[in-house]
């Protein structure tokens, strides 16, 4: 039941008041947390878009009978090995995907998840926002106007603990609800292989030449700017690192594409750019004119390719199959209108149901019979219960 937007209580700190910042103090809270029961609700603060890395600022963990513990790990990465090893226990999280990676990075690793947003998703939410979904379930509306935060700055003032901590404060209660509808609609097997697909995924891989990001920002004329640009990214992101600095926050991705783009004869014209008005770019100008000085000197060997085409999957553009593969193309409108109907019928998007990219594979690789459908789309990642619906509404039609 979706409660009325008039029954909704604003909840603007935890119902059992605000905790502190837990620190120096950390053995203590462990504690707390192992005379707990049950599940854990956890939630991570990073600073993207200010620091250079992605790590924790603060580990949010919640534990019926421990109440909630507001961890910052900064400079005790070495101790959490007694955390890691009482949270055995199933974790609770919103968007498990975005704060794993981090947490691992501590040495915390669940060995069982329950991902609140893809309980929304599987249940075919609209919206799966913890705010929307912490409205609608239990009737209680948070503020979020604290997300853009530095995380990093200390101490963290009563706002930004208290944001951190309801984001845990509802989870357990959350997943309670979310388990029951799960249940009575039958999809809780779903949404377990879903939770564990999750837990299990790895990182995507780099980009290999992550510095072309910025071409879009300019007009290259040679392989030489090109060259340009590739040095002045490559001094960025070591400037960024020690500093430990967002690259936008270094040279935003704008003004160092038009640097390179303008082939600068000297260090003069560098300093004196109008790209670099700001006391705070024009201190970094040698280093600049380092980078582009050394792009000027490469052979013309070296300069990189004007056309770099990076594909991550292991098939063409679907624009260009009609020409290099028309069987899969028509492979892939049998697939993505079958996978589309059959969502909708569900109630739930088609990126659920079957990702994209294991779609266009099944479409690309094609079936020599029926039969071995289900095959191919176990290959490439796809659950039993997606291989099932997809394989049933694909009969029809072949």
């Amino acid at each position: 039941m979706i409660l009325d937007t008039d029954t909704r209580t604003p909840l603007n700190e935890p119902r059992d008041g605000l905790p502190e910042i837990t620190h120096d103090d950390y053995e203590s809270a462990v504690e707390r947390l192992r005379n707990g029961h049950g599940p854990f609700a956890v939630d991570t603060e990073r600073a993207m878009g200010i620091r250079y890395s992605n790590r924790a600022y603060l580990v949010q963990i919640k534990r019926a009978g421990s109440g909630i513990v507001l961890l910052d790990p900064i400079g005790i990465e070495d101790r959490l090995g007694d955390l890691a090893t009482i949270m055995h226990d199933e974790w609770i999280l919103h968007a498990a995907d975005q704060d794993l990676p981090c947490l691992r990075e501590l040495g915390l690793e669940p060995s069982n998840v329950f991902d609140t947003e893809l309980a929304g998703l599987i249940l075919g939410y609209d919206r799966v926002s913890l705010q929307s979904m912490i409205a609608e379930e239990l009737g209680f509306v948070l503020a979020k106007e604290h997300s853009d935060a530095d995380w990093s700055a200390r101490p963290l003032g009563p706002e930004l603990r208290a944001y951190a901590a309801l984001d845990v404060d509802l989870l357990i209660e959350l997943r309670e609800s979310l388990t029951g509808k799960l249940k009575e609609a039958g999809r809780y097997e779903w949404f377990l292989s879903e939770c564990e697909e999750v837990r299990r995924r790895p990182l995507p891989p780099a980009h290999p030449q992550p510095w072309r990001k910025a071409v879009k920002h300019a007009k290259f004329p040679d392989q030489r700017s090109l060259a340009m640009l590739k040095a002045l990214w490559e001094a960025r992101e070591k400037l960024a690192e020690d500093r430990d600095l967002a690259p936008g926050k270094v040279l935003p991705n704008n003004v160092l594409a038009n640097l390179a783009a303008r082939k600068p004869r000297s260090r003069s014209d560098v300093a004196q750019s109008s790209l670099l008005r700001s006391r705070e770019r024009k201190r970094d100008a040698l280093t600049w004119w380092n980078a582009i000085h050394t792009a000027w000197n490469l052979p013309q060997s070296e300069l990189p390719e004007r056309r770099f085409f990076y594909n991550k999957d292991p098939f063409p553009p679907v624009q260009r199959w009609d020409k290099l593969r028309p069987e899969a193309a028509e492979r892939w409108n049998i697939v993505r209108t079958t996978v589309l109907e059959t969502a909708e019928k569900l109630g739930i998007r088609q990126e659920v149901l079957l990702k994209p990219r294991v779609q266009k594979q099944l479409a690309w690789d094609g079936w020599e019979s029926p039969q071995d459908i289900p095959r191919v789309l176990e290959t490439h990642g796809a659950r039993p219960w997606q291989i099932a619906h997809v394989v049933e509404a694909l009969q029809p039609n072949l």
